[in-house]
């Protein structure tokens, strides 16, 4: 068996590491590609710093931007931002066999250090395997200046690994799939470091928010070193997306926090002491904090069971149904009994 594992070569973490820059650029042409935001809050001043062309993704297809990074004769490309602009710069640079640098702007997402990017389908939200970040810059100051509410998206979708590791598990078990124990293991650390830590980041301390920031990239290492995402999504993200489907307004992170609360009751597993953390952190632990009906998280459910059908979890083992996903939410709490 041959494994190829990529990592980011270099990630600097710490306030005011954004004026070091440079010291991703190596011997490359750089190109920035922020948003509209983003371009205030840090993308012009990336630019600034290198010296280099800027694209501002505003509307513009995929197409037009790989047009505009191969216009600019780029060989790297600053990805400033949030998920999206992340993982657009993933996709556009595997495409053009770039190289990326992930400067985030947020921590709403574990999509900061790893090779998978998401991507909108006609059913909703996809995602597909890249390569990770060659590098990693984040600077702290600049995270603290983002919505609490993307802080602790981050904590939900981190705190979610603990169903994703036990979908996992049983799909090695029951399907003979192939399962990592390091990559397992260090998902499950990512969760467990963040869990013990929420009071920290909840106020976005300098130690909480370098806590969160390191287990999102924890967490993208564990993608790479598995090749693919089984170590940091399963039946708790196929329930965000059932839910990005049907027009929920709650962040991606928020989503997954819920769903690792009633997964883990259908697993077995210890879902008071993650609604506890999550609640602890501010996080929502219900389909109303979420801004979702009970009608509707009970339709999410059982759309879940259509999402990635190939990825054998706890919805797929017990054959989730009506009956079945009712209780779940009700026994939690996610929905009022």
């Amino acid at each position: 068996m041959i494994k190829r594992i990529e990592l980011p070569e270099k990630v600097l973490i710490g306030s005011g590491v954004l004026a070091k820059a440079e010291e991703f650029v190596d011997d490359s042409n750089p190109v920035v590609l922020t948003g509209p935001t983003t371009a205030k809050l840090a993308g012009n001043r990336v630019a600034g710093i290198l010296g280099c062309d800027q694209i501002v993704k505003e509307g513009q297809s995929l197409r037009a931007l790989k047009k505009m990074v191969l216009e600019s004769r780029a060989d790297r490309i600053f990805a400033v931002g949030g998920g999206s602009v992340i993982d657009t710069a993933k996709i556009i640079a595997k495409d053009l066999k770039k190289d990326v640098v992930s400067v985030p702007t947020n921590c709403a997402h574990d999509g900061i250090a790893s090779p998978v990017a998401s991507v909108k389908t006609k059913n909703g939200v996809g995602s597909v395997m890249t390569r990770p970040p060659v590098g990693v810059l984040v600077d702290l100051s600049i995270i603290r200046k983002s919505p609490k509410r993307f802080v602790l998206a981050g904590v939900g979708d981190v705190i979610g690994k603990y169903s994703a590791v036990k979908d996992w598990q049983l799909g090695a078990i029951i399907k003979g799939e192939y399962m990592g124990d390091y990559a397992g293991y260090l998902s499950l650390m990512t969760a467990k470091v963040v869990m013990n830590n929420v009071m920290e980041i909840k106020h976005k301390t300098e130690k909480g928010l370098a806590v969160l920031i390191e287990a999102l990239i924890s967490s993208g290492a564990a993608m790479g070193i598995a090749g693919s995402s089984r170590p940091a999504s399963g039946s708790e993200h196929k329930l965000s997306h059932a839910l990005d489907r049907l027009g929920s307004p709650a962040l991606h992170g928020e989503q997954v926090g819920v769903g690792a609360i009633v997964m883990s009751y259908l697993q077995g597993e210890n879902w008071r002491k993650i609604k506890n953390a999550l609640s602890i952190a501010g996080c929502p632990t219900t389909a109303e904090e979420l801004g979702v009906s009970d009608k509707k998280m009970i339709k999410a459910m059982l759309l879940a069971k259509k999402i990635r059908p190939e990825r054998y979890t706890i919805i797929e083992h017990v054959n989730l149904n009506r009956k079945i996903a009712e209780k779940a939410l009700k026994d939690t709490g996610v929905i009022r009994g």
